[in-house]
């Protein structure tokens, strides 16, 4: 079998193995990532990079469970993406915010805006918790 580049690559100390991937970079399009970003990269201790994975694995079996709940039921979906965000319990919800909780995840859902949590949201739900649907309509 032939002798490759990557055969001698991974004899290189830390610091060659840096300048080496350095240099491959600027071989593509001339991009230019200095050889000190590779060798932090490299020599970050294993518990880190097994941290970072199993971050984004938890944050990808989460997003899964949400994904799978929002098709099963999109309209609760809504509601229940605000409960977490404003830290409202369903078994412990007052029949005010469950009322501002339904106008803001109705009226979001109707609109289909492209941010769940804008100023609006947020002043909508205090309104309505505050005041009720009522006055929220008549103003």
């Amino acid at each position: 079998m032939t002798k490759t580049y990557y055969d001698d690559f991974t004899k290189l100390p830390l610091t060659k193995m840096a300048q080496a991937m350095s240099d491959i970079t600027y071989g593509y399009e001339e991009t230019q990532v200095p050889k000190e970003h590779y060798k932090k990269a490299l020599s970050a201790g294993y518990e880190e990079i097994v941290s970072a994975n199993v971050s984004v694995k938890l944050v990808e079996t989460i997003y899964n469970m949400l994904n799978g709940l929002q098709k099963e039921s999109p309209d609760c979906s809504t509601k229940r993406l605000y409960c977490l965000i404003w830290a409202l319990r369903p078994s412990t919800m007052s029949a005010q915010q469950y009322q501002a909780l339904s106008l803001v995840s109705d009226d979001f859902e109707q609109n289909k805006k492209a941010r769940m949590l804008n100023a609006q949201t947020y002043e909508d739900f205090n309104d309505v918790l505050l005041n009720g649907t009522t006055y929220h309509f008549n103003n």
